[in-house]
């Protein structure tokens, strides 16, 4: 959408084809609006980079808001209005995880019960229960990821971002130190402590971070529906993000069992 007027997908298919073709992804478009569909989520995933990079070039989307990239998925629509460009990649292929999904069969969306109960919750707890695990430590950005779907089926995620200092292409000048996203909003430097326990892991915020993600408290808590085996892989992984000199100070207080 650029100023509120839909764009012709030819040039984006285009920029896709090679990718489109390489995973075996099929298109089905219908006027302005395509749908890609493929047998596994990881190839859907590849078509982050060349669909931000034609989001990012093409339109040249600012904080005014006029660009937006819109995701259709079983939760509603996502747009997005703007990513500084150097995590543009990694915001796309977030949205792309967590509004993947089949159309609802007829019958199967979520009825007005399970929309009120998952308001209800949603108005009365701070965070969300996490029974989805995702680390990306490939290339130079380590991502550590917690989701899940609630009653109404919308996705609810926070993810750590660093840039990995070991990688090749690592640039000092570029790092801004490590960063939250919460449902898809982006915060540098976003905790003051961390605690993480088998069932929970606690953020205490910046007021910036509150602020960002209109969160009523300072204190977020996101319940762990993991096992004991996946409970460890985040515990090293945020020692690892945390000890490196991507926690450009100050550094949060950690407490990691």
């Amino acid at each position: 959408m650029v100023r509120d007027q839909t764009m012709d997908p030819t040039g984006m298919l285009a920029t896709l084809a090679a990718d489109l073709d390489a995973n075996g992804i099929e298109v089905l478009r219908v006027d302005n609006v395509v749908r890609f569909t493929a047998d596994e989520l990881r190839d859907l995933s590849v078509l982050a980079a060349p669909l931000a990079a034609w989001w990012q070039q093409q339109h040249e989307p600012s904080t005014a808001g006029e660009v937006a990239l819109r995701f259709v998925g079983p939760s509603g629509v996502t747009e997005m209005t703007y990513s500084r460009p150097d995590l543009a990649v990694e915001y796309v292929r977030h949205t792309i995880e967590v509004e993947r999904g089949e159309p609802y069969a007829p019958g199967a969306a979520p009825g007005p019960m399970r929309r009120l109960t998952a308001r209800l919750i949603r108005r009365s707890r701070t965070g969300f229960t996490a029974s989805e695990l995702s680390i990306h430590d490939e290339g130079d950005i380590l991502r550590i990821a917690l989701a899940r779907r609630e009653l109404d089926d919308r996705p609810r995620s926070m993810q750590f971002q660093a840039f990995n200092p070991e990688h090749d292409d690592y640039d000092p000048g570029d790092d801004n130190g490590y960063c939250l996203v919460n449902d898809g909003v982006p915060v540098y430097g976003a905790l003051i402590a961390l605690r993480l326990t088998r069932s929970t892991l606690s953020l205490r915020l910046t007021r910036e971070a509150a602020r960002a993600w209109r969160a009523r408290s300072t204190t977020l808590t996101i319940r762990l529906h993991l096992t004991d085996q996946e409970i460890e892989q985040p515990r090293r992984q945020l020692q690892r993000l945390f000890s490196s000199r991507n926690a450009q100070p100050p550094a949060p207080t950690l407490h990691l069992g």
